[in-house]
C-alpha cells in the first residue's frame, strides 16, 4: 500500500511528530498552515473514532420543516437521514465507535455521537425529528437536544479545525481522488463527504490541503459511500489485527503507554491490550494488572531489541 504523505513542491521544511501521526508545514502561508495525518499503517487502539461530516448545502437550518416533505421543502433532508442510518446501524445494534458532523448551509453544526446516542431509529423520519429537536435547542454555545445529538452554531472551517485539535485525521471522499483500497489508513479517520450536491467551490478551497481518497470513478450516494467505507475499514483493521504478534507483558498501563511511545517513535505501531478494566481493585493481582504490547509480526525482533537496549529489566512474562 502506498502511503498518502503530503508533499511540498517547493521544498519547504516539514516536520513532522511521530508522537501523533501528524505533520505541520511551518513556513507555508497562514491559510496553508494545516496538519496533515502521516499515512502509515495504523495503530489500532480504543478508543479510536470514525467520524463523517457531510456537507448539506440546501437542508433546514430552523424547526419549521415538515417530517413528511424531507427530499423538498425541508432541503434533502433525507439525504443526510440516510446518511446518519449508514454511519451508525448494524443489525439489531448500533456502531459505538462512529460520530456523524452533519454542517447544514455553513450556519449550524449537528453531531450525532454513537457511544452516547439514544432513540434513533431505522426511518427516516424519526431521525429527521431527532434533528429537528436540535434545530428547536439552537443556542449560541453547543447544546445537547437529546443524548448524543448535540447542537452549535459551526461551518466547514470551524469543523475541521475541531477535527485537528481532537487528533482526527480528515479525509475528503472524492471520485477524482487516489482509490481508498490502495492506501494504508490513519486511526481517527474523518471523512468529509457532500450532499446530493458537489462542493462548492468555496467548499473545496478549504479542503483542498487534505488527501483525496476514491472510491471508484461513479458517483455515488453520500449513504452508499458510508457503507462502503465502513466495510473496508472493517475488513482492514481485521487484517492488522490478526498480522499482530505479541511483544511483551508488562505490569500497569503507565509502563505499557511508556513503551508505546517508544516504539511509535520508531515507527513501529504497537496495540495495547488489556483483559481487565485497571481500576477492578486496589491492588495488583497475577493478570488484573497485565498489559500485552502487541506489534507486526515484520517488527516483532525489531521491537524486542528496542525494548531490550532502553530499558535493562526484561518485562517479558
Amino acid at each position: 500500500m502506498s502511503p498518502l504523505v503530503p508533499t511540498d513542491s517547493e521544498g519547504k521544511h516539514i516536520t513532522y511528530f511521530t508522537s501523533t501521526g501528524l505533520l505541520r508545514d511551518e513556513h507555508r502561508s497562514p491559510s496553508a498552515q494545516r496538519s496533515h495525518w502521516l499515512g502509515s499503517l495504523p495503530v489500532v487502539n480504543c478508543p479510536s473514532m470514525r467520524r463523517f461530516v457531510i456537507v448539506g448545502h440546501k437542508a433546514a437550518v430552523t424547526p419549521e420543516f415538515p417530517l413528511n416533505d424531507l427530499p423538498g421543502s425541508a432541503g434533502r433532508m433525507d439525504v443526510l437521514c440516510r446518511a446518519v442510518g449508514a454511519a451508525f446501524f448494524l443489525s439489531h445494534d448500533l456502531r459505538r465507535d462512529v460520530e456523524v458532523v452533519l454542517l447544514l448551509q455553513e450556519t449550524v453544526q449537528i453531531r450525532l455521537v454513537g457511544r452516547q446516542l439514544r432513540h434513533l431509529n431505522p426511518d427516516e423520519r424519526s431521525t429527521a425529528a431527532l434533528l429537528k429537536r436540535a434545530l428547536e435547542a439552537m443556542d449560541e454555545k453547543e447544546v445537547e437536544s437529546t443524548p448524543g445529538i448535540f447542537v452549535s452554531p459551526g461551518d466547514l472551517g470551524s469543523s475541521l479545525d475541531r477535527l485537528y485539535q481532537i487528533g482526527a485525521h480528515p479525509i475528503v471522499l472524492h471520485e477524482k481522488g487516489t482509490p481508498l483500497n490502495e492506501c494504508s489508513m490513519p486511526e481517527n479517520p474523518a471523512f468529509f463527504l457532500s450532499d446530493h450536491l458537489p462542493f462548492t467551490t468555496s467548499d473545496e478551497a478549504i479542503l483542498s490541503e487534505l488527501p483525496h481518497l476514491s472510491l471508484g470513478p461513479r458517483l455515488l450516494h453520500t449513504s452508499q459511500c458510508i457503507t462502503i467505507v465502513h466495510y473496508l475499514l472493517d475488513q482492514y483493521a481485521q487484517s492488522v489485527q490478526d498480522d499482530l504478534a505479541l511483544c511483551h507483558k508488562v505490569w500497569g498501563e503507565p509502563k505499557a503507554m511508556l513503551i508505546k511511545g517508544l516504539l511509535e517513535d520508531f515507527n513501529i505501531p504497537t496495540n495495547l491490550v488489556s483483559h481487565v478494566p485497571q481500576s477492578v481493585l486496589p491492588m495488583t493481582i497475577d493478570g488484573l494488572a497485565e498489559v500485552r504490547i502487541m506489534v507486526r509480526k515484520s517488527d516483532l525482533q525489531r521491537a524486542k531489541e528496542i525494548i531490550a537496549e532502553y530499558f535493562e529489566e526484561s518485562m517479558d512474562r
